[in-house]
C-alpha cells in the first residue's frame, strides 16, 4: 500500500529528457499547490471569514484540475497537460477576481505564478500570451472600478494576510523549483561538456595516430628494399610509442624459426639471433598469431634471461601477417617502471603492423621480381652467347614447309643466306630442296624417327656450292606445332663465295602479298574509312561492318585510349607509332600489334598483325636454351673425338707402310711380317672404332617398336649370353626378384645391360669373391631406378663424369674402344631416363639408371 502511495509522488520518466523535466516540474508543483490550497480551504472553514461558498468551490476546482493534470501527465501527454493547467488556472483565478474584488483581489497577484508556470512549461510565446491576457484582465477590472460598475470592497486583514501568504508561498515554491531545475540543467550541461571534452581529446589523439599512420604508410609503401624498409618500420613504431627499444623478427623460409633482422636500442645487439616457436614474447606471438602484452616481463613465465638482464619491464609483441599467416613479429619494449601500453596504443600498433606487413610483402615481391629479371637477363645473355657465338650452324624451322624461324650467325655464314629476307621462307624457296615432295619425304622421316644424325651430309649453300657437314636433326615442339632443330658442323674448308640475289622485285611482291596484316584507314576522329582483310588474321567483324563505324563502338575503353593516343601522335609527328593490345576472339585470347602511320592531316593507316604465335614462340624459345647447350657440347665433343681417335690408326698404318717397304727391299721377312701384323691391328682397331661409332649413331634413328618389357627376364637373357665370361672369372651374379617392368626398345635396353655387366666383369679381376648384382632401388617420380653393382676396383670420384664420354678409357691397356658407356648413356637418355655412378677407388662401382615404367 505504501509503495503504491509513494509511486503517486514519483514523477514518470520518458525517453525525451525535456519531457521528463516538464513532468517532474508539474508533479512537484501540483502536489505542493494542492497542499497550499487545502490549507487555505481549512483556514476558511475554521475562521468562517467568507460570506460566499464560491471561493471554496473554486479552490476545490483548482485541486481537481491539479489532480487531473497529474493523471494525463502519467499517461504521457505532458504538453497537453501543460497547456491545460496554465489556461485552467488562469481562468479560475480570473473568475475569482471578477467575482470578488476585481483588481484589488489577491487572485490577480497569482497571475505571476501562472505566467512563470507558462514560461517554464510552454516557452516564451505562451508566457507572452498569458501575460498579455493577464494585463488585459487587470485593465478590464480597473476600468470597471473607475466607471463605478464594481463597488470597492475591503477584505478582512486576516483573510488578506492568509491569501497573500499562500500566493507568496507558491511563488517561492516556483522560484525554488526553477532554481533546482536550472541547477540540474547546469550540472547536466557541465557533465555533458566534460564528456564532450574527453571525447574530443580522444578523437584528437586518434586523429594524430591516424595521421601518423597514414604518413607512415605512405613512407613505407614507397620503399622497395627489404632491410631499409624494416629499419624504417621499427624506427617509426618506436617514435610513435615514445621508446628507444624495439626489434623485428622475420620467419625463415623453411618456417623453422624467427630471425631478428633489425633491432634498435639495447635490442640491436641481438640481430641475427633465432627464436623458436613459443619461446619468449615473439615465439608466443608467432604460435598464437595474436598480439601479446607482458606488463611485468621479469616475472613472466616465458621470459628470456638476456632480455631480463637488459632491464625490460613491459613488452608488446604484434604479429606481422599476410593472408592470416604470420610472416614476422614486431616487438616494442619499455624500461621505465611507471609506464605501460594503453589499449589505444595496442590497437594502433595492430593497425600499424597490418600496413607494415603489406609494405614488407611489397618489398619481397620487388626483390623477387628483381631476382627473376636478373636471372632472365642472365639466361638471355647465356642463350645469346651459346646460340650466336657457337661455331656450329644452328637453325630452327617449321617442319611443314621448312620456313626458317631463327638461326645463328654461323648458319647464315655457312649457308650464305641473308637473314633479313630469308626468315619465314620455305626450304623450297631457299633452294635447300628442289621440290616439295623431297621436303615432304624428309619431314616424314623426322616425324617417324624424331632424331636423325647424318655424318656425311652434303649442305647446299645459296651459291649452289655443296659443303660436307656433320648434321643433326631433332623434332621439337613450338607452340604445339612440329618444328625442326637443325645443327650443321662444316668439316671442309670454308668457301667465301656467294651469288647475287635474283628476282628481288618478285620476292618483294611476294613479301607484300604475304604480309599477315589487316590494314585499316581511319579518320582523325576514329571512324573507319576503308579496310583490307588478311587471310592470316580473323577479324572480329566482316569488313563491310567496319566501314563508317567509330573505334569507340567496337573496342574496349583501354584499346580506344591506346588507339587515339597513337593516332594523335602519328598525325602530329608524321612518324610511325605502334602499340600492342589483347582481344578475345572465339573464346581465345589473341595478342595484336597495331602500327599507325599518317596519310595526311585528316587520316591514317593502321596495320594490325596477330602476334599471338610470336608471343608463344618467345616463351618456348627460352625452353630450348638448355637443350641447345647440351646438343652443341655433345656435337663438339663427338667431332673432336672422331677426328682424334680415327687419326691415330691412320698414322700407325702410314708409318708402318714405310717400314714395310724397307723390309721388302732388304728381304727382312720377319720384320715384314711384324709390320704387316701392326698394320692389320691398326685396321682392326679402326674397324672396331667405326663399328662402335656406327652403333652409337644408330641410337635414336634405328629403333624397334616400343613394348612392355619384363626387366628381370631381360637381365637373365643378358646373363645367359655372357655366361662364358662370367663363369670363367667365377663371378657370382645376383638378379633381384620382382624387378619392375619397363617400356622401351628391347634390343637397345639389352645392349645397356650387356655393356654394364661386361664392364663390371672387366674390372672385377683380383677380387677373392667377385660379385655383380642387378636390382631395383625406389623410384624417381614414376620412373623405377635400376642398378648394376660390382665389388671391383671402383672409380675415383674425379673421373666419374668423364667415363661417359666417347673413347674415355681410364685404363688405356684395357680391352674395348671406350664407347660402351657413352652408348649406354645415349640409349638411356633416348628413353627419357638418366644414368649416374656411385663409387670410390677400391670400393666397387654402382651404376644407377632410370627407365619409363610399363604402360
Amino acid at each position: 500500500m505504501l509503495n503504491r502511495l509513494s509511486r503517486l509522488f514519483v514523477p514518470p520518466i520518458f525517453a525525451d529528457e525535456e519531457k521528463t523535466r516538464a513532468a517532474r516540474f508539474m508533479i512537484s508543483f501540483s502536489w505542493i499547490a494542492i497542499c497550499v490550497v487545502l490549507l487555505l480551504i481549512l483556514s476558511r472553514l475554521v475562521l468562517l471569514t467568507d460570506e460566499s461558498d464560491i471561493p471554496l468551490i473554486m479552490f476545490f476546482a483548482i485541486i481537481a484540475v491539479l489532480l487531473f493534470v497529474q493523471y494525463i501527465v502519467r499517461l504521457g501527454y505532458v504538453n497537453t497537460a501543460s497547456i491545460f493547467i496554465v489556461f485552467s488556472l488562469w481562468g479560475m483565478l480570473t473568475y475569482l477576481a471578477w467575482y470578488a474584488d476585481g483588481i484589488r483581489d489577491l487572485a490577480v497577484t497569482a497571475y505571476i505564478i501562472v505566467i512563470i508556470f507558462a514560461s517554464l512549461l510552454l516557452g516564451w510565446r505562451f508566457a507572452l500570451l498569458v501575460g498579455t491576457m493577464s494585463v488585459s484582465a487587470l485593465w478590464y477590472f480597473g476600468i470597471m472600478e473607475k466607471q463605478g460598475v464594481r463597488v470597492l470592497h475591503v477584505d478582512d486583514p486576516i483573510s488578506y494576510a492568509r491569501d497573500f501568504t499562500g500566493v507568496i508561498f507558491l511563488i517561492g515554491v516556483l522560484v525554488y523549483l526553477l532554481s533546482t531545475d536550472w541547477s540540474r540543467t547546469l550540472q547536466s550541461a557541465r557533465v555533458e561538456l566534460q564528456e564532450r571534452l574527453r571525447a574530443e581529446e580522444k578523437l584528437q589523439r586518434q586523429a594524430n595516430y591516424l595521421a601518423a599512420l597514414n604518413e607512415t604508410a605512405l613512407g613505407l609503401l614507397n620503399r622497395s628494399e627489404l632491410h631499409p624498409l624494416l629499419e624504417s618500420i621499427l624506427t617509426r613504431a618506436c617514435d610513435l610509442l615514445d621508446t628507444q627499444h624495439g626489434l623485428i623478427e622475420m620467419l625463415l623460409p623453411d618456417d623453422s624459426a624467427l630471425r631478428q633482422e633489425v633491432g634498435i636500442g639495447v635490442l640491436a645487439q641481438f640481430n641475427g639471433n633465432l627464436t623458436l616457436k613459443r619461446e619468449g614474447v615473439t615465439g608466443n606471438v608467432w604460435a598464437s598469431g595474436q598480439t601479446l602484452v607482458v606488463q611485468n616481463y621479469p616475472a613472466w613465465g616465458n621470459s628470456l634471461p638476456d632480455f631480463v638482464n637488459a632491464g625490460f619491464n613491459v613488452v608488446l609483441g604484434v604479429p606481422l601477417k599476410m593472408e592470416n599467416a604470420v610472416i614476422g613479429v614486431l616487438a616494442i619494449s619499455l624500461i621505465e617502471r611507471n609506464r605501460t601500453f594503453t589499449q589505444e596504443q595496442i590497437d594502433f600498433m595492430e593497425r600499424f603492423a597490418a600496413l607494415a606487413s603489406i609494405a614488407i610483402d611489397n618489398a619481397r615481391l620487388y626483390e623477387q621480381t628483381q631476382k627473376e629479371l636478373a636471372e632472365r637477363k642472365a639466361a638471355e645473355e647465356r642463350f645469346g652467347k651459346v646460340f650466336h657465338a657457337s661455331p656450329v650452324a644452328i637453325v630452327m624451322s617449321s617442319l611443314e614447309a621448312g620456313q626458317i624461324i631463327e638461326a645463328n650467325e654461323a648458319y647464315w655464314k655457312l649457308s650464305g643466306f641473308d637473314p633479313q629476307i630469308t626468315l619465314n621462307k620455305t626450304a623450297v624457296e631457299m633452294g635447300i630442296c628442289d621440290t616439295e615432295e623431297e621436303w615432304n619425304r624428309f619431314s616424314e622421316q623426322i616425324r617417324r624417327e624424331r632424331s636423325v644424325y647424318d655424318s656425311a651430309c652434303q649442305f647446299k649453300t645459296q651459291s649452289g656450292e655443296w659443303k660436307s657437314t656433320l648434321a643433326f636433326y631433332e623434332l621439337v615442339k613450338l607452340e604445339n606445332e612440329d618444328s625442326l632443330l637443325s645443327m650443321f658442323y662444316d668439316v671442309t674448308e670454308q668457301k667465301n663465295a656467294s651469288e647475287s640475289l635474283q628476282n628481288s622485285e618478285v620476292r618483294m611482291r611476294a613479301i607484300l602479298a604475304a604480309i599477315p596484316d589487316m590494314i585499316f584507314e581511319v579518320s582523325k576522329d576514329g571512324v573507319f574509312l576503308d579496310f583490307m582483310a588478311s587471310e592470316d588474321v580473323m577479324p572480329m567483324l566482316p569488313p563491310a561492318q567496319f566501314i563508317g563505324r567509330n573505334v569507340r563502338e567496337l573496342f574496349s575503353q583501354v584499346i580506344v585510349d591506346q588507339t587515339f593516343f597513337a593516332l594523335g601522335r602519328a598525325l602530329e609527328t608524321d612518324q610511325l607509332h605502334a602499340f600492342e593490345y589483347e582481344l578475345t576472339l572465339g573464346g581465345e585470347i589473341h595478342f595484336f600489334e597495331a602500327r599507325i602511320a599518317a596519310v595526311n592531316s585528316e587520316s591514317a593507316i593502321i596495320m594490325v598483325r596477330d602476334i599471338t604465335q610470336s608471343k608463344f614462340i618467345q616463351t618456348d624459345r627460352e625452353n630450348l636454351i638448355n637443350e641447345l647447350e647440351g646438343k652443341n657440347g655433345e656435337l663438339e665433343r663427338f667431332t673432336y673425338t672422331v677426328s682424334h681417335d680415327l687419326k691415330s690408326p691412320l698414322i700407325t698404318i702410314k708409318g708402318f707402310l714405310g717400314f714395310l717397304e724397307q723390309s721388302a727391299l732388304n728381304g727382312n721377312t720377319v720384320r715384314l711380317k711384324a709390320d704387316i701384323k701392326r698394320i692389320s691391328e691398326a685396321t682392326d682397331k679402326m674397324q672396331l672404332l667405326l663399328n662402335d661409332l656406327l652403333e652409337l649413331s644408330r641410337v635414336g634413328r634405328l629403333t624397334e617398336p616400343y613394348q612392355n618389357i619384363d626387366f628381370g627376364e631381360l637381365a637373365r637373357e643378358v646373363v645367359e649370353l655372357l655366361y662364358g665370361r662370367l663363369h670363367e672369372k667365377e663371378i657370382d651374379l645376383v638378379i633381384q626378384d620382382n624387378l619392375p617392368a619397363v617400356y622401351g626398345d628391347r634390343r637397345r635396353l639389352f645392349e645397356v645391360l650387356q655393356n654394364l655387366i661386361d664392364n663390371a666383369a672387366k674390372f672385377i679381376e683380383g677380387q677373392p669373391s667377385p660379385r655383380i648384382e642387378i636390382g631395383h632401388k625406389g623410384f624417381e617420380g614414376v620412373m623405377p631406378i635400376f642398378y648394376v653393382k660390382d665389388n671391383g676396383i671402383g672409380i675415383d670420384p674425379m673421373h666419374q663424369e668423364r667415363i661417359f664420354g666417347l673413347f674415355n678409357k681410364l685404363d688405356a691397356q684395357s680391352e674395348g674402344t671406350g664407347i660402351g658407356l657413352a652408348l649406354v648413356k645415349r640409349i638411356i637418355e633416348f628413353h627419357k631416363g638418366r644414368i649416374w655412378v656411385q663409387s670410390g677407388a677400391g670400393q666397387g662401382a654402382t651404376f644407377f639408371f632410370t627407365l619409363a615404367p610399363a604402360e
